[in-house]
């Protein structure tokens, strides 16, 4: 990329960023398009997420319309890269939700004319293109929401009508064949939920955000013999309709949404399924409407409507006084139409994506499009999904050689990039029998990089600078 065309893009992005209030995030790419006929009032996009290709080491933007699926290829964060379209099965669909297994996307849709179906799409030849592998609505018609945990190969479908006129609160399929789920039962709807919104699962325990019911825990290890481990049943603090909830990398904390106006993020300790202990609830403003929280290393990232992208530091949860509400971290506001502290429902950020292995950080506002981020260098870039993987640098600064040293060497699989303030990777290295690596550096550009180790168990990064 030469310097002229790298400052048109930088000068580009500053534009595009000074228009919307924001801190610690920068902008590095947006795309929409404003030709795509909207319904409900403004509605074009709908959810988000990435995907990591780890054969090709390229990144993704999955994002849905309307009427449509679209891949973007964001390996190169400043430029986002078309790459496929697919109509969805339903054509005019307000909500379409997504999850990857593998080198799968799975889809699906809902409160659209005419119905929907589960689709599957294979994206191994990325890219180049993307195949459509099933499309059938006989396990849907109508889905809100799923989740996939690939540890046991099972696919969720939430609020799952499916042909000819059935009804379950949540449907589960085996995915031991990717490309031909097989359904293996239902949530008891005894159990206390049975409408399932959303649902997050962790070795096959279900955290189920079941609307003005509440959230219930159940233990579906055995469809046969599904338990009640604990619910939060209203009236609890700013209780609503119950969207979604995530688990923290311990499974200690759990953090969920209701999705009405003004009421806030919940955090409880569940150490105690069976009683849990609210913690804490906070919100960007008065009277905003938080939708989907996720939780990453120590912090929330959340998609807050009308007030953008939020990220919350939760580093401290532990420690958290009764009430205390976590500090703001970074925000970037995707919709700017409406008058500071006057909200008027679902407008503006609808998803937020942040498990990119790169940092970056997707979203997708409903009349505003599609966004990719980076935090600023203000916000700390070591964020742990787990405690297995880390290492040591030094010297930091460094001029000739820089010596990394991870803290679990056991672990032979170890991959070590030098990445660039833009998100290019500079180099690759794996680790030798002691997790050892000598990374000579007299051939790179003075300035700042980021060195990201991860394997399996999870990515962990921090800043150098080379002098």
């Amino acid at each position: 990329m030469n310097l002229r065309f790298l400052l048109i893009i930088l000068l580009n992005g500053h534009f595009l960023s000074a228009q919307n209030p924001q801190m610690n995030m920068v902008l590095m790419s947006h795309w929409n398009d404003t030709l795509l006929p909207a319904i409900d009032g403004d509605q074009r996009w709908n959810d988000v997420m990435g995907w990591n290709d780890t054969v090709k080491n390229r990144e993704y933007l999955i994002a849905g319309s309307n009427d449509s699926i679209y891949f973007f290829d964001i390996t190169n964060p400043f430029i986002m890269v078309k790459c496929a379209v697919f109509e969805g099965h339903a054509r005019n669909a307000i909500n379409r939700d997504y999850e990857t297994y593998s080198h799968y996307l799975y889809t699906i849709s809902d409160r659209s004319s005419p119905t929907g179906a589960l689709q599957i799409f294979d994206m191994q030849y990325l890219p180049d293109s993307v195949i459509k592998v099933y499309d059938k609505d006989t396990f849907s018609i109508n889905t809100h929401t799923l989740f996939i945990e690939a540890a046991s190969k099972r696919l969720y479908l939430c609020t799952n009508t499916y042909k000819p006129a059935g009804f379950r609160s949540m449907a589960v399929f085996d995915l031991s064949n990717p490309e031909l789920p097989a359904y293996i039962g239902e949530l008891d709807k005894t159990l206390g939920c049975s409408y399932t919104h959303e649902v997050y699962i962790r070795r096959d325990t279900a955290y189920c955000s079941c609307g003005n019911a509440g959230l219930f825990i159940v233990d579906m290890r055995d469809l046969n013999n599904q338990k009640l481990l604990g619910s939060i049943t209203p009236p609890y603090v700013q209780s609503g309709f119950n969207h979604s909830g995530w688990l923290d990398s311990t499974g200690r904390y759990l953090m969920f949404t209701d999705e009405n106006q003004g009421l806030g993020i919940k955090i409880y300790d569940i150490s105690d399924k069976n009683d849990p202990q609210f913690l804490t609830v906070f919100n960007s403003h008065p009277g905003a409407l938080p939708h989907n929280a996720y939780w990453k290393g120590g912090f929330a990232y959340v998609s807050s409507y009308e007030d953008g992208v939020y990220i919350y530091d939760l580093r401290n949860i532990a420690s958290i006084l009764p009430n205390q509400k976590p500090s703001v971290a970074a925000y970037y506001d995707t919709y700017t139409l409406n008058k500071e502290g006057e909200y008027h429902g679902f407008h503006g950020c609808w998803g937020v994506w942040p498990y990119l292995k790169s940092g970056l950080i997707l979203a997708s506002d409903i009349s505003e499009g599609l966004f990719v981020f980076r935090p600023s260098d203000n916000l700390p870039v070591t964020e742990i999904e787990s405690n297995a993987l880390q290492f040591e640098a030094w010297p930091n600064p460094c001029q000739d050689v820089l010596n990394i040293q991870l803290s679990q060497y056991h672990f032979s699989d170890v991959k070590v990039e030098l990445v660039d303030l833009l998100g290019k990777i500079i180099a690759t290295y794996y680790s030798d029998a002691e997790g050892k690596l000598t990374l000579p550096v007299t051939s790179f550009h003075s300035g700042m990089y980021i060195i990201r180790a991860s394997n399996i168990s999870g990515a962990y990064i921090k800043k150098i600078v080379v002098e």
